[in-house]
């Protein structure tokens, strides 16, 4: 696995699975030694346009989503939505640059090139 880079004085690194009801991807970040952040939530009624595509914790910052925009991580940002009493954005995310930072665990929850029968 290897780090994000160094984001407040946190080196950073990604997990990288599943959520188990719908197959959507969880992408969370950590540190070396503790969880940092879940960077996805799962929101299973709301549609995506493609397996891409993850809607962000509202946990997150806006200083760490331009962290990760800088790092190649986020590509894009579909839209925000109203989700309960939650706002969440809905971002393309770069399945290369999981693939780079943590292959093993992106291999694992990911093991074919038919990625819509595996997340979806």
């Amino acid at each position: 696995m290897k780090p994000i880079g160094v984001f407040n004085n946190e080196e950073l690194y990604l997990r990288i699975s599943k959520y188990r009801n719908n197959n959507r991807i969880y992408i969370g970040i950590e540190t070396k030694e503790e969880p940092y952040a879940d960077l996805t939530i799962n929101l299973p009624d709301m549609m995506i346009p493609s397996r891409e595509y993850v809607f962000v914790s509202g946990d997150i910052s806006e200083e760490l989503k331009d962290f990760l925009r800088e790092k190649g991580l986020i590509l894009d940002t579909f839209g925000t939505y109203q989700y309960n009493y939650g706002r969440y954005d809905m971002v393309e995310i770069s399945f290369e640059k999981l693939k780079e930072l943590n292959p093993k665990e992106f291999k694992e929850n990911f093991r074919s090139r038919s990625y819509d029968l595996e997340l979806f």
